[in-house]
């Protein structure tokens, strides 16, 4: 029978195991504030029924309203875009670790 862990006297793993997020870049405590371009497309799609529920003006002979949601869907990617390349954590390609990811639950 070969030996075992148990047989040599050795312990499991140290007890405080390194987490698989050591050594990338990380972005705590550092200001985002391009993040507050992502209310944009929740304004355009949330201001639709009160700004543009209408049928007239036509635009290209399209109702108002749907002009309206098809401009939110054209500029919606772009400023999810330009958010994302203003955003200092894009940037330095650092992980947005979740709860879940920390072997200690979120202390420290």
């Amino acid at each position: 029978m070969p030996p075992t862990a148990e047989d040599s006297g050795e312990q499991g793993p140290p007890a405080s195991a390194p987490s698989p997020l050591d050594g990338l870049p990380s972005v705590r405590g550092v200001a985002r504030p391009s993040l507050w371009l992502l209310l944009v497309p929740v304004l355009l799609y949330g201001s639709a029924p009160f700004v543009a529920n209408r049928i007239e003006p036509r635009i290209l002979g399209v109702p108002f309203l749907l002009a309206w949601v098809i401009a939110a869907t054209v500029i919606s990617p772009l400023v999810i875009w330009l958010a994302a390349r203003l955003d200092p954590a894009y940037r330095t390609g650092a992980v947005e670790p979740i709860p879940a990811d920390d072997p200690e639950g979120g202390r420290r």
